[in-house]
């Protein structure tokens, strides 16, 4: 029993991590260059309704900045590029974007970039894989009382867990 009440707070654990929602916050890297995509609105792009982007650049040489790159986006499909476009720069490391997905599919978002002046930074490549949809509420959301009762009861588990134990410990002193 006592291996059973141990081994409960790292299974509920495990529970909650697979429970959890993924994130589309994706760090794509090619060298030193490195950016985070996010997504509006909620990280879940919609056909026909504009979706902006976000891309948050880092350089470990700290010689990358947006005003200094040519760099483009070109958002694909099948393996075909379906539109290509220069990336706003936003900021000096963070540009805002946007484009209108036609259709519900899988696309890749490719990023490259290239310095204006050479060797100012290294060229690169980052690739995104984004799934649109529909928008079509055919699976709901998972409900934020949903989520609050299942932590109360994981946590009414845990806590029952540590009782165990510490009424094991208990009988075993006495």
């Amino acid at each position: 029993m006592k291996s059973i009440s141990r081994l409960l707070p790292l299974a509920l654990l495990l529970v909650c991590i697979v429970a959890m929602p993924a994130s589309a916050h994706v760090l794509e890297y090619d060298g030193d260059i490195a950016a985070v995509l996010h997504i509006n609105p909620d990280d879940d792009p919609v056909s026909d309704r504009p979706t902006s982007y976000v891309l948050y650049f880092t350089d470990e040489s700290n010689r990358f900045t947006l005003p200094a790159c040519n760099c483009t986006v070109s958002i694909k499909e099948n393996g075909r590029t379906i539109d290509t476009q220069q990336l706003a720069d936003s900021s000096l490391v963070t540009s805002t974007n946007n484009y209108t997905f036609s259709k519900p599919d899988v696309y890749y978002l490719v990023v490259t970039g290239k310095p204006i002046k050479s060797g100012t930074f290294q060229p690169f490549t980052l690739s995104y894989l984004i799934r649109v949809s529909s928008g079509n509420l055919s699976q709901q959301p998972f409900p934020p009382l949903l989520w609050v009762g299942l932590g109360s009861l994981m946590g009414l588990i845990v806590l029952g867990g540590f009782a165990s134990e510490y009424s094991n410990i208990k009988d075993d002193e006495a």
